[in-house]
């Protein structure tokens, strides 16, 4: 195929034309649609920027509001606590209080019975004490007239000579002479105090006891009663 140049010519005319149509009908509408897309994906940006930025405001403020809600709470939560336990230590101290009361209330009451008891006891202890000392005076005048006369003593013996409360010379002697008596011998006896015999005197000497207390009368008194 030979080619003329004006062939040559004619075609480059063809393309310039075809290049200046496609120039005026395809790229300035792809170029205007490219332009109008990147200015929207650069507003979508903008706007996702925008967004974002809010989106952290709105985080920060909520941070913020849930830190001051959680302090609030943790305030209420103290305050909550205090007051229940200054409550609770009201209550204990009432309580305490109370139940002090009460015990005093108890104590006094005991105390009351326990006077009361000492009273009504005094009187049988009274009616006792003077039943008794009846008896032990009678059994003092029995033996007297047994033990009084007089007896040849020999020996001296050793002994013990227990009373309720201190005593005289005289009273002292005269159990030591009834003791002698008995005994016929004559006694060096070491006195001592007990209160607890109520009355009267126990001796012992020798090992032996010789018991003529009120309490030995007392307890003779109640077996015969059991």
């Amino acid at each position: 195929m030979e080619l003329y140049p004006i062939d040559i010519a004619i075609h480059l005319v063809n393309i310039g034309i075809l290049y200046a149509l496609l120039r005026f009908l395809v790229w300035k509408p792809i170029r205007s649609f490219m332009a109008a897309r990147e200015e929207r994906i650069a507003g979508e940006l903008h706007q996702a920027e925008t967004l974002k930025t809010q989106a952290e405001e709105l985080k920060a403020q909520y941070d913020e509001k849930l830190a001051q809600a959680q302090s609030a709470c943790d305030k209420i939560l103290s305050d909550g606590r205090q007051e229940a336990q200054s409550a609770g230590e009201q209550y204990l101290a009432q309580v305490k209080e109370q139940a002090a009361a009460i015990v005093d209330q108890a104590k006094a009451s005991a105390q009351e019975e326990k006077l009361r008891a000492m009273e009504e006891a005094k009187g049988d202890l009274a009616d006792l004490a003077v039943d008794m000392a009846g008896r032990v005076l009678r059994f003092d005048e029995r033996i007297r007239r047994n033990l009084l006369k007089p007896v040849e003593k020999t020996g001296t013996r050793t002994g013990v000579l227990k009373v309720a409360e201190p005593c005289g010379d005289a009273s002292l002697g005269q159990i030591r002479e009834r003791l002698e008596n008995l005994l016929a011998s004559h006694l060096e006896l070491t006195v001592e105090v007990d209160p607890a015999i109520l009355g009267g005197f126990v001796a012992l000497v020798d090992g032996k006891v010789y018991d003529f207390s009120y309490a030995a009368q007392l307890t003779s008194m109640q077996h015969r009663l059991a």
